[in-house]
């Protein structure tokens, strides 16, 4: 009998591989030769199509050092900024014309608590975190239009700098192709309105045409939300950017530096490296953990375990959800587009009409479970006897071997492929 670990929340649950049968676990084991911080500081001594930031800022300049929020803690910012702060001292600027800004998006406030775990004690002591607000048009500076009509009306502390450099992770994104880059610049500190019109590129030109098949994980070719991010990023010009790319297991794997192109798109090609696996064929069922916590800490960024895990999967195949979402859904407006509509149709002219981000990941969950049999193993509660997740067209269990039993209840020939770190790997047939 054998084990397999799956992330679930801040621990682990195990699957028994004698009730799953046949079977083979999607992941990629790349041994890293250097150790985090090395891994940053060799980025930032070589930078891609720019000079090192210490030679691009001087003294007395004002810089906005943008970050992800809380959602992206596996970032681990803690590492990083410390020595991008470095080079900024190193280039003449002081602590106190730094500002470091949270590139929430549409996502809630944060914490005081989460605002030092997203520093690490040191910074913690000497920066302050302050929180994008999308509403706050105070706080927002408009410039143009895209082609596609997004208002590019970005946060105050990001234009009224002399630098603005962008952290974060070059990722699969289940919209986008890729997060990371010009992603930390729209959506992350972007208008409520400008979020809402970038994300609405995600559907097809028609209505009832669905989801755009270019805005998908791992592909930027004529993804139109890509596309209008980009024309964003050209507006704005950020001086430096920074990312990181992770292995499956959470660790750095390698590192970019430098122009806000040039750097992402040697960032994707790290992240196919080190996330894309080659698939012969697809599988009656996938076993999906969407890799812990924060990835799991709601369903509304567990989703992404389902766009991934539907590349490897049969048409109408079953899919098996792990993610705790301690948070439950973690945005009403899923909830809301969930509850409010009976198909899927409805939900998308809903959508075409007032795009809500936060809406997305519960479409994206109903158009799913309408052509694959999805189980959810989870925590979630729901004050309506999950009527939420019964209408979402999800299967829900709390156990992982009830889930099993009833997988493979009618069959036990069934090939599965079990993904330990959903959010972290895509499936691809052409590798």
């Amino acid at each position: 009998m054998g084990i397999l670990k799956m992330h679930y929340g801040k621990g682990y649950l195990n699957i028994d591989t004698e009730k799953i049968g046949d079977y083979r676990v999607l992941d990629k084991d790349i041994y890293v030769e250097n150790g985090q911080n090395e891994i940053v500081t060799r980025a930032l001594n070589n930078p891609i199509g720019s000079p090192s930031l210490k030679d691009i800022v001087k003294s007395g300049d004002k810089v906005c050092l943008v970050i992800s929020d809380i959602t992206r803690y596996y970032q681990r910012m803690d590492i990083f900024l410390p020595l991008i702060i470095r080079e900024l001292n190193s280039g003449g600027v002081k602590d106190k014309n730094i500002v470091i800004l949270s590139a929430t998006g549409a996502h809630k406030k944060q914490t005081e608590e989460e605002h030092k775990l997203l520093l690490g004690e040191a910074l913690s002591i000497r920066f302050q975190v302050i929180d994008h607000n999308c509403h706050d048009k105070d706080n927002l500076i408009y410039f143009s239009k895209t082609k596609c009509g997004t208002p590019i009306e970005i946060n105050r502390h990001a234009i009224e700098c002399n630098h603005l450099i962008l952290t974060g992770a070059v990722t699969y994104h289940d919209m986008s192709g890729y997060g990371g880059g010009r992603k930390s610049l729209l959506p992350g500190i972007a208008s409520y309105e400008a979020v809402s019109s970038n994300h609405m590129r995600v559907f097809g030109e028609k209505e009832g045409s669905g989801i755009n098949p270019y805005c998908k994980l791992g592909n930027l070719y004529r993804n139109p939300m890509h596309e209008d991010m980009m024309e964003a990023c050209d507006t704005i010009n950020p001086s430096f950017i920074f990312n990181v790319i992770l292995d499956s297991k959470g660790n750095y794997y390698k590192a970019v530096a430098g122009n806000y192109k040039e750097a992402f798109e040697k960032g994707v090609q790290y992240c196919d490296e080190v996330g894309a696996v080659h698939v012969d064929e697809k599988a009656d069922v996938v076993i999906a953990s969407a890799g812990g916590y924060p990835k799991d800490i709601n369903l509304y960024q567990a989703a992404k375990a389902h766009s991934s895990s539907i590349e490897a999967l049969k048409d109408g195949g079953t899919l098996i959800v792990i993610a705790q979402c301690p948070d439950n859904m973690g945005a009403q407006e899923s909830v809301d587009i969930i509850m409010d509509y009976e198909n899927n149709r409805d939900r998308e002219r809903f959508m075409r009409k007032t795009f809500i981000p936060e809406a997305y990941s519960g479409y994206l969950i109903c158009q799913i479970s309408s052509k694959y049999r999805v189980i959810l193993v989870s925590d979630y509660e729901d004050n309506e006897d999950n009527e939420v997740i019964i209408k979402s067209g999800m299967k829900h269990f709390r156990d992982l071997d009830e889930a099993l039993k009833y997988a493979y209840a009618d069959r036990n020939d069934l090939f599965t492929y079990v993904v330990p770190n959903a959010s972290a790997i895509l499936p691809k047939k052409w590798l």
